[in-house]
């Protein structure tokens, strides 16, 4: 016997976002584009498929799934984290989803 929860859902909030451009004075925010109900667990991944991880003062992902790069001095410039490309994913008792890629430069 197979039953649905029909009050369960995975969904993309904003599927449109490819690519998100900063500045080093000012940093970013870039908020992960899926939810859920129930809540999901939002995480974030390099293109490579490694789960990132915070770097103190330099990136950080929120509780509530947001990715935060900091501000930085351009001496302080690290492509693997100011230049990248990355993704997130969002997982309940639904299921998990994965966004498209996000360049962040």
């Amino acid at each position: 016997v197979f039953s649905e929860d029909l009050h369960a859902s995975l969904y993309f909030v904003n599927a449109s976002l490819q690519e998100v451009v900063f500045a080093s004075t000012t940093g970013t925010l870039v908020p992960c584009p899926a939810a859920g109900i129930p809540p999901v667990t939002l995480r974030w991944y390099l293109a490579t498929g490694e789960e990132i991880y915070d770097v103190p003062g330099i990136r950080h992902v929120h509780p509530n799934g947001t990715l935060q790069i900091f501000p930085f001095p351009p001496s302080s410039f690290n492509n693997l984290i100011h230049d990248n490309t990355y993704y997130c994913t969002a997982e309940n008792p639904s299921g998990k989803i994965r966004s498209q890629d996000v360049h962040i430069k």
